[in-house]
């Protein structure tokens, strides 16, 4: 019974784990290339970010949540006091996600948020690139 809840446990990790990028510029690139929008997720490294490491394992982990990102975005995470990002994205605030098509802004999201309200944020996401 251990084996096929630990089988079960790993394989949800599997399936729900985002595919970061760790470049901004290639991440941008791909993005241009694949028409997919840019998911840009910015966290604070030093010292962690309480918020930041919540809405990674508790939203961002979330199998449904994070398969729909990898589905339909380029997503990259970033930190922000290495700055590998465009000047005018610096948050005042982490987490920071920037929604990018191309080289517009379509969605700025700033802190925590559950999962259940993240969803109702990718789905206004989805319908604005309509």
């Amino acid at each position: 019974m251990k084996r096929v809840a630990l089988l079960l446990v790993s394989t949800l990790t599997l399936f729900g784990a985002i595919h970061w990028q760790k470049d901004f510029q290639s991440a941008y690139q791909k993005s241009l290339q694949t028409g997919k929008p840019l998911f840009l997720f910015i966290e604070r490294d030093n010292p962690p970010c309480h918020w930041c490491e919540r809405m990674k394992k508790r939203t961002l982990s979330d199998p449904r949540i994070a398969s729909y990102i990898d589905t339909h975005f380029i997503p990259v995470k970033v930190a922000r006091e290495e700055g590998d990002f465009p000047k005018e994205l610096y948050p005042r605030y982490v987490p920071t996600i920037y929604v990018i098509q191309k080289q517009k802004v379509i969605k700025t999201i700033v802190g925590y948020w559950s999962p259940r309200d993240f969803q109702s944020d990718l789905k206004d996401i989805e319908r604005s690139l309509k």
